[in-house]
């Protein structure tokens, strides 16, 4: 029963964050500025916070040490779904490019789980087996866009978050914190997002949801960097607020950094 709690309350956490990150999302034009929120840390946070009062920061640190793999995964991912998505149409490309993520992910995870903070993990026995547009739209926030979102729609982010935060759990549980924090960045908002996207708004939207998504990938790195470093460092509470602020400057900075330079505006139809 100690093992099934927080695995129960990870599921049903993702679940919940992921729809209130693609509420948020909803309401954002133009359709990249939106797509930096189908990389937040919605898993991360749902999973961490668990892990943080179930059994310390110890293990939440060794999982921010494997979500930066599965971030940089991530940004693979996002990199690879547009031209998948154009070459394959809307499902199968994004469900290609997840193998992106895969190769990506398996790459740099040796690197991350010999940072300091999966060696502590391992120490402790709790890693287991180890250009202009001046015509673009500007910047907003669009709550009538709501009204869009079909109940069967916010269902199936709900789904694919608490699936995640799901397998995350049960993949830390036997493998442990290490192995199980690169789902903490599986692209599950994303995967949800893109074809129902394309589906109502029309594929070039679609893919400029999934590079828009590039930019909060970056975001994750950071967020997962920082708490690889500050978790059992620093208090708790101090380490959430550090993280989160380290994905809106990485993310969503990124991004504005982009618009202000004239880049970051939809792809016309």
């Amino acid at each position: 029963m100690d093992q099934i709690l927080p695995v129960i309350v990870k599921t049903v956490l993702g679940g919940v964050l992921v729809v209130a990150f693609a509420v948020l999302a909803q309401t954002l034009q133009p359709k990249r500025f939106a797509g930096v929120f189908a990389a937040a840390p919605s898993v991360a946070l749902a999973s961490l916070t668990v892990t943080v009062l179930a059994k310390g920061p110890s293990d939440a640190r060794a999982a921010c040490a494997g979500m930066i793999a599965g971030a940089v995964g991530f940004v693979v991912y996002c990199l690879i779904a547009p031209a998948a998505m154009r070459r394959w149409r809307p499902l199968p490309g994004s469900i290609f490019a997840l193998a992106g993520w895969l190769a990506a992910t398996a790459v740099v995870l040796p690197a991350t789980a010999a940072t300091p903070a999966a060696k502590a993990a391992v120490a402790a026995g709790l890693a287991g087996a180890e250009r202009r547009h001046p015509d673009r739209p500007p910047l907003q926030v669009q709550a009538s866009k709501l009204r869009d979102g079909r109940p069967r729609d916010w269902i199936i982010r709900f789904g694919f978050g608490a699936g995640t935060s799901l397998l995350a759990a049960v993949i830390g549980v036997v493998a442990g914190p290490v192995v199980g924090g690169t789902l903490l960045a599986f692209p599950a908002i994303l995967l949800a997002s893109l074809t129902m996207v394309a589906k109502e708004d029309g594929a070039a939207r679609g893919r400029d949801d999934a590079r828009g998504a590039t930019f909060g990938a970056l975001g994750l790195v950071a967020f997962a960097a920082l708490g690889a470093i500050c978790f059992a460092a620093l208090a708790t509470p101090l380490v959430f607020a550090v993280c989160a602020g380290g994905w809106a400057v990485a993310g969503i900075g990124s991004f504005l950094l982009a618009w202000r330079l004239g880049a970051g505006a939809d792809e016309p139809t």
